[in-house]
């Protein structure tokens, strides 16, 4: 009897390490393992200590071995923070045949990337925006049809090569041999966003510990991402800094009695805040903690909607984001569910709102159906149907060389 195979996806966030097995049964995804450890070693989704972030990630996998006991055919680890940029890329190639090929389409995405690149920029992912076979714009799958010229213009994700270099050591000294580093916010999309949402048009809040990934889909095709260096860490470290205790205590206060509107709050209702040291605790009106978290919550929401309005869509020449964002704004990650949130965003960016909670997986469904793993669940859908498309393509196709080729570059090959 053949033993079952199992796709390993690590989330290693700033706060937590998310590792998932995923396998497949009757044709389904199954979640069979879950293994979840403290976050040390990084800031802000950059790795500061390898040994330590090492250590995190190994009791991750090793909790997540114990439950599905299968053997692990692939590995795949997500990466964020600041760091990560996009930029434009487009290519030509001629048609020999006459007619778009699998070989073709392959040419073109490489010649898109053939852009003048910093030493310590390297490419995370190609994400097609359109194909053009002569002049027949807006096509998303060109094989097959006929023409001369086969154009494409492409959005390229890069990331520091250091911190990928770093994350990438980690898993070295643990003997594992990562197949692919995924963008958090792009697994996130994959998560928890309907295709429905990505052909209307939708923008995706993913609120991590240390780190905010914004990702802009319209047309079915995602157009834009990028990371703030912002994350409920700093809610918590305003909480420590304005109650005067712990950020122990302030993080535990974050989320039994974490709310971002002020409006939520009755004016008698208290609540109490142990004091630093040998200080007493005290009893604080909870207004004050709503205040603190409002204005934060309000202070990112601004920045990604200026950073919407003058990258996004000021360079399509759009400059009403309601034009293009036809079903609203999704907002996942562990700080997704302060009550208030969804209100903050709707007067933001004045449009509808909405938690993302991740698709529906069997297995281990309950465990994981909470916004703080949309990553890792995006993740295993990612892989999943990367896999599904290599099954597809003949041996070395597009997909197994544009795979290779990445490995190559990020190793230093």
């Amino acid at each position: 009897m053949v033993k079952e195979k199992g796709i390993l996806v690590v989330d290693v966030g700033t706060t937590k390490i998310c590792a998932l097995i995923g396998e497949e049964k009757e044709e389904k995804l199954w979640v069979t393992g879950m293994g979840i450890a403290p976050s040390k070693g990084l800031k802000k989704g950059n790795i500061i200590n390898i040994d330590e972030a090492t250590q995190s990630i190994k009791n991750a996998i090793e909790k997540a071995q114990s439950q599905a006991k299968v053997i692990i055919d692939s590995v795949y680890t997500s990466i964020a923070g600041s760091h990560i940029k996009t930029i434009p890329g487009s290519g030509v190639v001629a048609l020999k045949e006459k007619i778009v090929t699998p070989s073709e389409v392959e040419e073109v995405l490489y010649s898109a990337q053939a852009v003048e690149l910093p030493q310590d920029r390297v490419i995370l992912h190609v994400i097609p925006q359109e194909f053009i076979v002569d002049q027949n714009r807006g096509i998303l799958q060109p094989v097959g049809m006929t023409g001369v010229r086969l154009e494409t213009h492409v959005q390229l994700i890069t990331c520091n090569r250091s911190n990928l270099q770093n994350l990438l050591r980690c898993f070295e000294n643990l003997g594992l041999e990562v197949d692919g580093v995924i963008f958090q916010g792009l697994a996130s999309g994959d998560g928890v966003l309907t295709p429905e949402e990505k052909e209307l048009g939708v923008i995706l809040i993913d609120f991590g510990g240390g780190t905010t990934d914004v990702v802009v889909y319209w047309d079915n095709v995602l157009r834009y991402v990028f990371s703030l260096p912002v994350g409920g860490e700093l809610l918590t470290n305003d909480l420590a800094i304005g109650l005067r205790t712990s950020r122990k205590e302030a993080e535990k206060l974050k989320i039994k009695n974490g709310v971002c509107l002020r409006e939520l709050v009755e004016d008698d209702d208290f609540i109490e805040v142990v004091g630093i040291g040998n200080r007493p605790p005290k009893k604080i009106n909870k207004k004050v903690l709503a205040e603190i978290l409002e204005l934060r919550i309000k202070e990112l929401f601004e920045i990604i909607e200026k950073e919407l309005q003058e990258r996004v869509f000021e360079e399509e020449e759009i400059l009403d984001i309601k034009s293009k964002i036809g079903s609203g704004v999704v907002i996942t990650g562990g700080s997704a569910l302060l009550p208030g949130i969804i209100y903050l965003a709707d007067q933001t960016f004045e449009l509808p709102t909405r938690i993302g909670y991740p698709l529906q997986l069997a297995g281990l469904t309950e465990e994981i159906y909470h916004p703080q793993f949309a990553t890792s669940v995006g993740m295993l859908f990612y892989v999943y149907n990367l896999r599904k498309n290599i099954k597809e393509e003949k041996k070395g196709g597009i997909i197994e060389k544009l795979k290779q080729s990445f490995l190559k570059f990020i190793k230093g090959g």
